[in-house]
């Protein structure tokens, strides 16, 4: 519901700030005075586009405010869009000569997403507004809300929601399986060439360390069997200090120590020169080692540029190629199951699809008898109105795309509704849809503009009944020229243009008790006008 609207060098208006109540409000005023401009402001506010013409001379800015009310869906949408949600919604919309800027919340926003919110909070019905009639799912959202489907509606959204999930994963898995089947020849040769290699995590290093040994083989026997040879006389003059030191320690406790100490430096040693003795016996390379040596490294080094850079990427790859051919054998069998799992969710859909179809026709034609009942009161007893389901593929929103046609003549041929070209036509037929409608709990506010066009006496006060009516379920706002639609509003707005400065200006400013009764009196008319207008009021 519009709490609050405010607008401040907007066109004519200097500043204009106004509280809203539940109900039915009209605008009334001179022809002229710019009762158009709440429909254009309450558009800006909600996505529509304006440049520096809508500034008021003299002005640097045009600044449209609107405060709305709004419920737990709409808030998390804002939650969701990183927008501080709440109970209300505080809109700004800044026109500049240069640039435009809309927030919601003081959060920044695009028009695009103004527009988004448009659909949950405000529909305007008018001669250049057709914004709900014209969207395909909005046609249907009515249907299902005057047919009560919309449980059956969103069990049908989930299924198909799922529907899509598998086809994406259907789709996906065999594009990957069409890839692999390219690869598969190539992933196979590619595990032949490592395995018959088999290398071994570490064994480059291993047989590059032992390349250098053989390389620098001269120099490094020499060096092995000059230490050897100290480390045998070393040990040679060790092993007799040791003996010596032994019987000393026979003679004085104090040397045991000592002797002990000697002995397992002996012992140590001797260990040392045990293993230099095996590695100086190990040092001859066996025949044809060094070819052997460098020709495994030569293998190595060639997987390594094509795998590598490292031995380790080279195993790693090879396990990679394995799981890849092992996804492709499993994944025949997987894209089997996926297509079955496919073809049964899409029978249960088709099945829940054909139930949403059957269950819509038979809505959408109680809803067209009803709204065609109330067309003798509008005045639009030459108007035929039908709602035809067309039926294509499935969607999100079921297999339908519903048409409201109309023909505004009994001979002419019926067409969609957005064609209709006069704006009071189709302000009254939406009024009798929204009234048919009037179950339908969407909070939004709905906005009519030239509802009354056309139309007078008895015929007004019908319009007058059924925009009163309609405002027990929504809030209503109505610019009407006709007194007898004015006197049932619950809250009564005077838009004037005041030409006594050397700028014309406009100003909007609420009507009460007497000011009330002078207005109405104005729009009838004649000299018992003000009679007139006490007695509507006070009907």
């Amino acid at each position: 519901m519009l709490l609050e609207l405010r607008l401040k060098d907007f066109v004519l208006i200097d500043e204009a700030r106004l509280l809203f109540e539940p109900g039915f409000v009209v605008f009334t005023g001179e022809t002229g005075a710019g009762k158009t401009l709440l429909v254009k402001g309450l558009h800006l506010l909600l996505g529509a586009r304006g440049g520096p013409a809508l500034i008021k001379p003299g002005a640097r800015e045009a600044i449209l405010e609107a405060v709305f009310s709004v419920g737990e869906e709409l808030s998390q949408k804002l939650e969701e869009a990183g927008i501080a949600p709440g109970d209300e919604i505080y809109i700004r919309r800044i026109i500049g000569r240069e640039r435009s800027r809309a927030y919601v919340n003081d959060s920044p926003v695009t028009l695009g997403f103004l527009a988004d919110l448009a659909q949950d909070l405000l529909v305007v019905a008018s001669q250049h507004d057709y914004q709900s009639l014209n969207r395909p799912e909005e046609r249907l959202r009515m249907i299902d809300a005057y047919g009560g489907l919309f449980e059956l509606r969103a069990k049908y959204q989930g299924l198909y929601e799922r529907y899509r999930q598998i086809e994406r994963e259907y789709q996906e898995l065999q594009r990957r399986l069409q890839e692999l089947l390219k690869e598969e020849d190539f992933l196979r040769f590619q595990i032949s060439e490592i395995e018959e290699i088999a290398p071994q995590p570490g064994e480059d290093v291993e047989i590059e360390q032992r390349l250098a040994e053989l390389k620098n083989l001269a120099r490094l026997e020499e060096d092995v069997k000059a230490s050897l040879r100290e480390f045998e006389r070393a040990l040679s003059a060790w092993g007799s200090g040791r003996k010596a030191l032994e019987r000393a320690a026979s003679i004085s406790k104090g040397l045991e120590k000592l002797a002990s100490r000697a002995e397992t430096v002996f012992l140590e040693a001797e260990d040392l020169l045990f293993e230099l003795q095996e590695f100086a016996r190990n040092l001859t390379p066996s025949e044809g080692e060094l070819e052997r040596l460098e020709e495994r490294f030569y293998q190595l080094r060639r997987l390594k540029r094509k795998y590598g850079p490292t031995l380790e990427d080279v195993l790693t790859h090879l396990e990679k190629a394995k799981k890849e051919l092992e996804t492709f054998s499993h994944g025949e069998e997987s894209l089997l199951q996926l297509e079955k799992e496919l073809a049964d969710t899409r029978e249960e859909l088709e099945a829940l699809a054909a139930e949403l179809r059957e269950k819509r026709l038979e809505a959408a034609q109680r809803l067209a008898r009803e709204i065609r009942q109330y067309f003798e009161e509008l005045a639009l007893t030459g108007m035929r109105f039908e709602i035809v389901l067309e039926k294509g593929e499935l969607s999100w929103q079921g297999t339908e795309r519903a048409e409201f046609l109309v023909a505004t003549q009994p001979q002419a041929p019926l067409r969609p509704v957005a064609q209709i070209a006069s704006g009071g036509e189709l302000s009254r037929l939406f009024l009798a849809l929204k009234t048919a409608t009037a179950s339908d709990t969407s909070g939004q506010t709905l906005v009519f503009d030239e509802v009354d066009v056309g139309v007078g006496g008895e015929t007004a006060s019908r319009v007058g009944r059924l925009l009163k009516k309609l405002a027990r379920k929504h809030q209503v706002l109505c610019i009407t020229h006709q007194p007898q639609i004015a006197a049932l509003a619950d809250q009564h707005f005077l838009v004037e243009k005041n030409l006594s400065t050397a700028e014309a200006s406009t100003s909007i400013r609420r009507l009460e008790a007497e000011e009330r009764v002078q207005e109405i009196a104005r729009m009838l008319g004649g000299a018992e006008a003000e009679d007139l207008a006490r007695r509507m009021l006070a009907s």
